[in-house]
């Protein structure tokens, strides 16, 4: 139907929807984590002890199993009404006190008022079992049902007890919020073991939600002790004025000046943690919550709203660390209102910090050629938190040199029972928006800021590995000029599921690490830039880029004849590849001795050797496999299948390669098929207990070889985006079929692929390929074999790479076929040399490869005797003469360039305002050109 207004000469049409059928949630159904508790969480479709629910003797199959002092918060939506039964469960557990010797024995923890918690532990696992009453047990209980439509109560049970029959729930429900609440009837939560049986709430086209809220959260006042211990430490910190100086110079071209330091705020209540280019603002009392977050360089505030610290669920219940309450408005904040804001009894408190140089994450073996052989250096501070046994350590990292933040969290279980971290965010953070509109785009433009953590898998590139940073909707933000408050204004990096893992008594689990890093710009190329520049500081070891042969044999005599060829070339490692018949998983003596004497060899002639291993692409069997959620069964997952690593053969896996390393001596790894993120439903393979822990212990596994073999100077290659983890390279991207093209199609894709794949990663961290054998195919054409023939393609295709800084897999059974092609793989490898430093310099696109005329690519490091490097190429069949116009602001020189062509003549240019000049560059057909800038 349509309705037709008019008004002041405009005519408005609005048509009527039809009312939609009514739709039924059942509120269990819904994410039951939000659920205000005061003691252990709700359960779904059980009593909140984990018995199955049962009032005045009759069983139920559906609800919600609470505790007294527990408030459920809807936000109705299009809701119409709510409705439900209600009772006290049936309790015939016998407390017979802590009995150590039984298989499920149940334990005791006190509490404050000198009562008890009882619990059921088995397996490492604890069971909330109840509240100690009056006579050493647990109570009959005692309860009031309260139902609330937006602020109002709409119904009330009165004193309801264990063993009264069920009471009906049948009320109007429409918009706001509806809080389901159940009191303690003023006598203690003893018993206490309420029951929402069946809830369910009737809607038309929006489904409720439950929602979080701070109803049963008291005011936590900080002890006079320790505000007092951490104001003296405030006090001993440098001071720095507000608001925080913007530099006048450019991090990209002189970083020295960025120096990481804590300070105190000139009110004295304040730590702010600067390097220059970005700084980070805690408020300490009464609890530790960041309220700013500072872009200096562009002097923004990247805070609209005072944020806690991350969030950690332990055995199912959700608690803020840290974190600050009462903010009047979410768009803004104004310093006045913090000092107003209060903490909340439910959230970790702080107690204490410290201020530290930087420390190294992990061990690094330097044994090889690197462009930045420094481990970063900085500042952290570590905030200890505490919560009843549990104490919490939040590290932030400041870097000097770049705009970066990084940030972990220690869980450290200082109680007699085990704790079970189900769920972690590190960050939580109210940004502002990147766009603020009244309707919903396709895609948002997010805040303008890189964030990523080394719990990454599944891609070759950052952004699709990213498994852990999300940007969420902010309700509480009502000021927003998107009409249905949608706008992805909190930044949330959180495990994607799990850990969901026990932390034994005195023991401590460690989150991933989270790195952000602000940026000045929208523009493409310098924001690769900070990220490149970031790769290098925070994983130096990325920076690595030996010179190798991807050896298709392990026949002894070919692996020697290689060898010499690399010896006498300059090559510097062999990986003996895929199909080259390389079995590290072999463990006979005769294996070891085998590839320990080729390692040996290729050692004496300045030559390292590793080799290929296949992981997780291949199925081995239904009892080691992946279990599909959805399917009970194996199959349907990345790569189809692929076996757990936390199965008994997953953990075999990882001892044979480390034996294989340590007996062999071998010194390069190619793990083909990583980790993908695959999780995993088995309940019976031996190290893990289920799914929500699959993903998490799979990592670990993975991370912690890749670790191990960083500490052992091991190379690594690994098509994953494992670099924060420890790996050294991936591959650039490339399609594996395109190398039976022609050789001439070959070379224009692979410039394509390293355009491409050097945006925001920096030369060293890439491969790329160059079959020398047929390779799917291609025949004759596609083929560089005999080498002698095709000295034009050979050489082509090494200039092109090593003139990126990209190593190719140049895969084949040998480096060179005569002495000619010798000679022209021993001159590309000198040049390489002689330019290295340049050449694994960062890289500025300067025309992507279309076939049609030159493309090229431009090498910059101001820290350089060349400061830049430049290489064109031509693939058409005519030479050409063009002017090209080359970008120098990256090299740091601002006023004249020296220029030589090859190892040519130098020509001095005067860079224009711009910050460019213009060259005369002539391009042999099927060729290329390059120049030096000094």
């Amino acid at each position: 139907m349509r309705f037709i207004v008019y008004a002041l000469g405009v005519v408005f049409a609005f048509y009527a929807n039809p009312i939609k059928a009514q739709k039924v949630v059942e509120v269990q159904n819904l994410d039951m984590s939000k659920i205000e508790q005061r003691i252990s969480i709700p359960i779904k479709n059980k009593s909140v002890i984990g018995e199955p629910i049962s009032i005045d003797g009759k069983p139920y199959a559906k609800g919600i199993g609470v505790l007294s002092n527990s408030v459920i918060t809807i936000k109705l939506n299009s809701a119409q009404r709510f409705s439900a039964e209600i009772g006290v469960a049936d309790n015939l557990i016998h407390y017979g006190g802590d009995n150590e010797k039984g298989t499920n024995p149940i334990k005791s923890i006190p509490l404050t008022n000198g009562k008890r918690i009882f619990y059921k532990v088995a397996h490492g696992h604890k069971q909330f079992l109840g509240v100690e009453g009056k006579a050493g047990t647990v109570d009959r209980g005692s309860v009031v049902f309260r139902v609330l439509h937006n602020g109002k109560e709409i119904y009330n049970s009165g004193l309801m007890t264990q063993g009264d029959p069920l009471k009906q729930i049948d009320v109007k429900a429409k918009g706001g919020l509806l809080q389901l609440i159940v009191d303690d009837a003023k006598d203690g939560s003893s018993g206490d073991h309420a029951v929402w049986v069946n809830p369910k709430v009737t809607y038309r086209s929006k489904s409720p939600i439950i929602i979080a809220s701070d109803v049963l959260a008291d005011t936590y006042e900080q002890p006079k002790e320790i505000e007092q211990k951490l104001t003296k430490k405030i006090e001993q910190l440098p001071s720095i004025s507000a608001p925080l100086a913007t530099p006048s110079y450019d991090w990209l071209l002189d970083n020295s000046q960025v120096k990481a330091q804590v300070y105190r705020s000139e009110n004295g209540k304040d730590i702010i943690i600067s390097n220059q280019l970005i700084a980070r603002r805690f408020r300490l009392m009464p609890n530790l919550a960041t309220i700013d977050y500072t872009n200096q360089m562009t002097g923004e505030s990247l805070l609209r709203a005072v944020s806690n610290e991350g969030v950690l669920t332990i055995d199912g219940k959700s608690y803020s660390l840290g974190g600050l309450s009462g903010q009047v408005e979410y768009g803004y904040t104004l310093m006045k209102w913090v000092d107003q804001m209060t903490a909340l009894s439910t959230a970790f408190q702080v107690t204490d910090f410290e201020v530290k140089p930087l420390s190294a994450r992990m061990k690094w073996k330097q044994v090889r050629w690197a462009s930045n052989k420094s481990m970063p250096r900085g500042k952290e501070i570590i905030f200890t938190l505490v919560k009843d046994q549990i104490v919490v350590k939040i590290h932030f990292a400041l870097y000097d040199g770049i705009p970066t933040l990084s940030k972990w969290i220690e869980v450290i279980n200082r109680g007699k029972l085990p704790i079970r971290l189900n769920h972690f965010k590190v960050e939580q953070l109210a940004m502002v928006p990147g766009e603020d509109l009244v309707d919903i785009p396709e895609h948002w433009i997010k805040p303008n800021i890189h964030v990523e953590t080394d719990y990454a898998f599944g891609g070759m590139n950052q952004k699709t590995s990213n498994h852990t940073v999300f940007w969420e909707k902010d309700l509480r933000y009502t000021s927003q000029t998107n009409y249905p408050m949608a706008v992805p204004c909190i930044l949330e990096v959180k495990s994607p599921l799990g850990p969901d893992t026990d932390i034994p008594s005195q023991d401590t689990l460690t989150t991933f690490r989270v790195w952000e890093m602000p940026l000045d710009t929208r523009e493409r190329e310098r924001q690769g830039l900070f990220i490149r520049k970031m790769y290098r500081t925070i994983s130096p070891w990325t920076t690595e880029n030996p010179i190798f042969l991807h050896l298709i044999s392990t026949n002894e005599e070919k692996v020697k004849r290689a060898v010499d060829q690399c010896a006498a070339v300059g090559y510097e490692m062999i990986i003996l590849s895929f199909g080259s018949g390389l079995n590290m998983e072999n463990e006979s003596a005769k294996n070891y001795k085998k590839f320990k004497a080729l390692r040996e060899y290729a050692n004496s002639k300045g030559v390292e050797l590793g080799g290929y291993s296949l992981l997780s692409s291949r199925w081995i069997s239904d009892e080691v496999d992946v279990i599909n959620p959805k399917t009970g069964k194996r199959g349907g997952m990345i790569f189809g299948s692929s076996p757990c690593l936390s199965s008994e053969w997953g953990y075999d896996y990882f001892r044979k390669m480390k034996k294989f390393y340590q007996e062999t001596g071998m010194q390069v790894f190619e793990n083909d098929g990583s980790y993908p993120g695959n999780v995993c439903a088995s309940t019976t393979h031996k190290h893990h207990h289920g799914l929500n822990d699959s993903q998490w212990k799979q990592y670990a596994q993975i991370q912690n070889l890749y670790r191990w073999m960083r500490a052992e100077g091991i190379y690594m290659n690994i098509p994953d985006f494992y670099f924060n983890a420890g790996s050294n390279k991936t591959g650039i991207g490339y399609r594996e079929v395109n190398w039976s093209l022609p050789r001439e199609r070959q070379l224009v894709i692979g410039r394509m692929n390293i355009y491409d794949g050097l945006w925001e990663r920096i030369p060293s961290m890439c491969w790329t390929f160059v079959p020398l054998t047929q390779y799917h195919g291609g025949g004759a054409a596609a083929t560089l074999e005999p080498l002698n023939d095709h000295l034009d393609d050979y050489e082509n295709h090494m200039m092109q790479n090593y003139g990126s800084g990209v190593q190719a897999c140049y895969r084949g059974p040998r480096l060179y076929d005569t002495s000619k092609t010798k000679a022209l793989v021993k001159e590309v490898i000198t040049w390489y040399k002689k330019y290295r430093d340049i050449l694994n310099s960062d890289l500025i696109h300067l025309k992507r490869a279309s076939g049609k005329d030159w493309d090229g690519f431009l090498h910059v490091n101001p820290d350089l005797k060349e400061k830049g490097l430049a290489m064109f190429f031509n693939p058409t069949d005519k030479d050409i003469k063009r002017n090209i116009k080359l970008p120098l602001y990256y090299t740091g020189l601002d006023q004249k360039a020296s220029v030589r062509i090859k190892d040519g003549k130098k020509r001095v240019y005067e860079i224009t305002k711009d910050g460019s000049i213009t060259i005369k560059v002539n391009i042999a057909a099927h060729s290329y050109q390059w120049i030096v800038i000094e």
